[in-house]
């Protein structure tokens, strides 16, 4: 599943059709595109929370994630595109993996079902 964020704040449903996309799929995509790349600083415990709570894995490579998943291990990758990041200042964590146009696509080829967020 790929969910792509372009908005800098989550609506408590938003994060509640997160939550459930976590209970559902055993690998999901986050990318923080245009002004989503400001979302992680401003919901930082929520996305620390999901992963503690729903106990994934945080990956932090496209490969790595795949890799998993093919395992049956639940997923979370966590990205932003690194163009929108710079081009707005904004400094994300590391856990956060910077990827390209070309890497989202790549995500994006891979995922059957995604859900837009703006």
């Amino acid at each position: 599943m790929l969910i792509t964020i372009s908005t800098p704040n989550l609506s408590p449903e938003y994060k509640q059709l997160i939550e459930a996309t976590f209970k559902q799929a055993n690998s999901t995509h986050i990318v923080f595109v245009g002004d989503g790349v400001y979302a992680p600083a401003l919901n930082t415990a929520f996305f620390e929370q999901l992963a503690n709570s729903v106990g994934i894995t945080v990956k932090s490579t496209v490969k790595s994630t795949v890799e998993s998943a093919v395992k049956d291990k639940p997923t979370l990758s966590l990205s932003f595109l690194s163009t929108d990041a710079a081009a707005r200042g904004a400094n994300l964590p590391e856990h956060i993996n910077p990827i390209s146009h070309k890497e989202l696509a790549e995500i994006s080829a891979n995922n059957q079902h995604w859900i837009p967020l703006s």
